[in-house]
């Protein structure tokens, strides 16, 4: 193998995560902010090392470059369909096959797959990896919905994301413009969508953000009068600190409130099927009332009718 000629096709690949293929072959990611993207990664494969992917199969949705899809191979899954839809990212598909090709993987690929038909390949999954992928999505619920569809009773959903914490519990913000986060809800709001798509959930981790340096403090806007700076001087002299703080307090202005997005936990939830009655005083839409007696049998009366 001509390993420079190799790094060079590497090079031209849009990479998402980053990978060392031996042979001094690595691949440089194209993602920004990559110390904060790196200790995500590190999050992730915390959380999916305690999996048990031996003898499974899998499917890894929004797989990209495959990263996790070569994780859940290495850990001794039987098979993994590393789903994409390449419509929906800025990635031309072509690391993963190259990434396939230097593993010496038999992982299958499809990039013509979107998240909202999933149920029409039939499949079921043991393990299906649902990472950094819904909060991307204009319908979480329905693309919640496909993935019920693949699963089978012991079938183990891993979901990852962001969560805000500045909006009220149970809350959720849509932002179709922002390309890096289309959907921010809450874990209360997340939990309920799971819940109403027949999941059963429980919080495996949570990723507190790391903590921005503090804003450099604000000039006092204007010119201080001299009782203001006696007082300052008499705290000073009395080494009272909390008096000069307060004292700086009245006159400095308040910074604004962050937005929704600035202090997001991650979180990665382990989720398994349920079935049973759920949360609905109507049918639910998406083919869910399969998974819930009180409308299956209400349909199943009315087809032998």
């Amino acid at each position: 193998m001509d390993i420079a000629a190799k790094q060079a096709e590497l090079d031209a690949v849009t990479w998402y995560h980053e990978f060392d293929f031996g042979n001094g072959l690595r691949t440089k990611t194209h993602c920004h902010q990559i110390e904060q993207h790196r200790h995500i990664w590190k999050f992730m494969e915390s959380h999916l090392a305690t999996i048990d992917f031996r003898d499974k199969s899998v499917l890894d949705i929004g797989a990209w470059d495959g990263y996790w899809s070569f994780f859940a191979e290495k850990r001794g899954a039987r098979s993994v369909l590393a789903s994409d839809d390449l419509g929906q990212n800025w990635s031309q598909g072509r690391g993963i096959h190259l990434a396939k090709e230097l593993l010496g993987s038999s992982i299958e690929i499809d990039q013509n797959q979107s998240v909202y038909t999933l149920g029409a390949r039939g499949q079921k999954f043991d393990v299906i990896l649902f990472l950094g992928v819904y909060y991307h999505l204009h319908d979480p619920f329905h693309a919640l919905a496909q993935i019920r569809h693949c699963c089978h009773p012991n079938t183990i959903v891993v979901v990852d994301g962001p969560v805000a914490t500045n909006l009220e519990p149970n809350e959720a913000l849509y932002d179709f413009p922002n390309q890096y986060c289309e959907w921010l809800p809450t874990v209360g709001a997340l939990q309920q969508v799971l819940t109403a798509t027949y999941f059963a959930n429980t919080v495996a981790g949570y990723l507190e953000p790391q903590a921005p340096p503090p804003p450099p403090l604000a000039p006092p806007p204007g010119r201080l009068g001299w009782r203001w700076r006696i007082e300052m001087c008499r705290a000073a002299l009395r080494g009272s600190r909390p008096d000069m703080v307060t004292l700086l307090d009245n006159v400095t202005p308040e910074p604004p409130p962050p937005p929704p997005h600035a202090h997001n936990k991650r979180v990665l939830l382990t989720c398994t099927p349920h079935e049973g009655a759920g949360t609905y005083h109507y049918r639910p839409p998406f083919g869910l009332d399969a998974y819930d007696p009180r409308f299956r049998n209400a349909r199943g009366a009315r087809t032998a009718a």
